[in-house]
C-alpha cells in the first residue's frame, strides 16, 4: 500500500492511498465469494467456478464493488494508523479510481487547544427567586387539573370548551373543515387561526356565525399565507370548567393527602425552589462554558464541522418524523431553504465541538479523571432509569460502555470545576509546581559513619 500525506492545515490532513495487487487480493477473494453464488458460468455448477474464471467473466471491478464499503473503511483506518495520525473524528473519503485502486481521505486531527487564562474566569451567579405568585400559579394549575367540564346555556366566554361545526375557506379551498371540532378558547390561542377565539366570544348555541380572519404570513401552508379566510361556524355545545375551592379540604383530597393548604403550599414552594435552582445552575454552566470558549483558541477541522452538522440534521429529521411532519413542510413553515437551515446549524455544530475539546483540555490540565467505582455507580444509576428489557443481551461491562460513561463523568466533573473556578471557589492551579520539600536535616551529632567506639 502506497501512502502519501499532505501537510496538516486547519486541524486536518489529506492522505492519498493506492493499493497494489497484494493489498487487493483478500478483498477480491471476499468479492468473489459473493459473486460466485450469484452468476451462472457455462461449464461450472453455481458457486463452483474458481476465482480467476469469475474475475475474467464479470471483471475485477465487479468483485471489488461487492466489498467496496468494507474495503474503503478498513484501508482508510489502516492508513491512518500507519501514518500515526491522532484522528479526532471520521474521515471524509473520496474514491478516485478502481484500477489502480486509489482514494483520498481527509482526516480531522485533534486540534491544539489553548484555554488562555481560564483560571481568571469570573462570572456572577444570580439565583432565581420564587415568589408567592409562583406558588399561587402552581396551586392553580393543580386546581385546573382537577376541574370538571359541564355544559352551560349561555354565550361563549374565554376559557370555555366548545364543540363546533366549522368550515374555513380561502376562495374555494378549505383550510379547515370539521363536523364536530373541539376547541379550548383561550385569549392567546392561535388554533386554528389567531383571532378565532375572540370572534366566537358572545356567540350562542344552535346559531350559525360567519366571520373573516387574516391568515398569518408564517402559516404552515405557504400557499394560503397572508390571505383572508372566511369562516362559517355552528356552535353545538358550550362547556365551562367547574373548579374545586382551594382550601384545606382541597389539599387533603390530593393523592399526597396534605394535612392542610399551608402544608401543600410549602411543598409546592420547595418543588419550585428546586426547579428554580436547577434552571439557575444550568444557565450558569452555560455562561461559564461560554466564557471558557471566549478565552480559548481552537482551530477546528472543516470536515469535523460538516460531520457534526450532519448529526444535527439527522436528529432534526428524527424529531420531525416522530411528529409526523415532512421536512419540506417544516422548511416552508419557517420560510427557509435546506441550505439556509444547514448554515444555521453551523454555529451550533462549531460550538458543540469547541465545548468538547475545551472541556477535555480542562480535564487534562486539572487532573480530572473517573475511577472504576465512579464508573460502576454511574452505570447503575443510568440502568435504574431504563427499561430492564432494554438491557437484555447487552454487555454492561464492555470496554466501549465503560469508556463512554468515563467520558460522561469527566465532562460533568470538568463543568463542575469550571463552575468552581468562575465562582472563585476552586483550589489552586494544579499545574503550578509545589516547592520541593527541604531534605530532612541530619540530627545534630548524627553521623553516617558507624565507626564510633562502643
Amino acid at each position: 500500500m502506497k501512502i502519501t500525506q499532505e501537510e496538516i492545515v486547519d486541524s486536518q490532513t489529506v492522505i492519498h492511498i493506492e493499493l497494489e495487487d497484494p493489498d487487493l487480493s483478500p478483498y477480491l477473494d471476499q468479492g468473489y465469494r459473493k459473486v460466485v453464488q450469484q452468476v451462472a458460468i457455462p461449464g461450472f455448477r453455481k458457486g463452483k467456478a474458481p476465482r480467476r474464471i469469475v474475475e475474467t467473466f464479470v471483471g475485477r471491478e465487479s468483485l471489488l464493488r461487492e466489498v467496496l464499503d468494507t474495503m474503503v473503511s478498513e484501508v482508510t483506518d489502516l492508513a491512518i494508523k500507519e501514518q500515526e495520525l491522532e484522528a479526532a473524528g471520521l474521515p471524509s473519503v473520496e474514491m478516485l479510481e478502481l484500477d489502480p485502486f486509489t482514494l483520498k481521505a481527509t482526516v480531522p486531527i485533534k486540534p491544539e487547544v489553548d484555554l488562555g487564562d481560564y483560571r481568571d474566569i469570573r462570572v456572577d451567579f444570580e439565583p432565581e427567586a420564587v415568589a408567592d405568585e409562583d406558588v399561587d400559579g402552581r396551586v392553580q394549575e393543580i386546581q385546573h387539573s382537577l376541574g370538571t367540564w359541564e355544559t352551560v346555556e349561555r354565550p361563549i366566554e374565554f376559557g370555555d370548551l366548545v364543540t363546533l361545526k366549522v368550515v374555513g375557506k380561502v376562495g374555494d379551498a378549505a383550510v379547515i373543515d370539521q363536523e364536530e371540532g373541539v376547541f379550548f378558547l383561550d385569549e392567546d390561542s392561535v388554533n386554528p387561526l389567531p383571532g378565532f377565539a375572540q370572534a366566537l366570544v358572545g356567540k350562542e348555541t344552535e346559531q350559525s356565525h360567519e366571520f373573516n380572519l387574516e391568515i398569518p404570513e408564517d402559516y404552515r401552508d405557504a400557499s394560503v399565507a397572508g390571505q383572508q379566510c372566511s369562516f362559517d361556524v355552528d356552535v353545538k355545545e358550550i362547556k365551562e370548567r367547574n373548579l374545586p375551592e382551594i382550601d384545606d379540604e382541597f389539599a387533603k383530597g390530593l393523592p399526597e393527602a396534605y394535612e392542610s393548604l399551608e402544608v401543600l403550599r410549602t411543598s409546592v414552594r420547595d418543588s419550585l425552589r428546586e426547579e428554580a435552582d436547577n434552571r439557575a445552575n444550568r444557565h450558569y454552566e452555560d455562561l461559564v462554558t461560554d466564557a471558557l470558549l471566549e478565552a480559548s483558541t481552537i482551530v477546528l477541522s472543516p470536515v469535523m464541522v460538516e460531520h457534526e452538522i450532519d448529526h444535527i440534521e439527522e436528529n432534526q429529521a428524527s424529531l420531525l418524523q416522530q411528529l409526523n411532519i415532512r421536512r419540506d413542510d417544516y422548511l416552508r413553515s419557517v420560510g427557509k431553504t435546506a441550505e439556509e437551515q444547514r448554515e444555521e446549524s453551523r454555529d451550533e455544530a462549531e460550538k458543540r465541538i469547541r465545548r468538547t475539546f475545551a472541556l477535555n483540555e480542562l480535564s487534562d490540565l486539572e487532573g480530572i479523571d473517573a475511577d472504576d467505582a465512579e464508573i460502576d455507580a454511574k452505570i447503575e444509576e443510568i440502568e435504574a432509569t431504563e427499561d430492564p428489557a432494554a438491557h437484555e443481551g447487552h454487555d454492561h461491562d464492555s470496554v466501549d460502555r465503560r469508556d463512554s460513561v468515563a467520558r460522561m463523568l469527566k465532562y460533568e466533573k470538568a463543568v463542575a470545576q469550571l463552575v468552581a473556578i468562575a465562582k472563585g471557589e476552586s483550589t489552586p492551579d494544579p499545574l503550578i509546581e509545589k516547592p520541593e520539600e527541604e531534605d530532612e536535616a541530619t540530627p545534630e551529632g548524627g553521623d553516617d559513619d558507624d565507626d564510633s567506639e562502643a
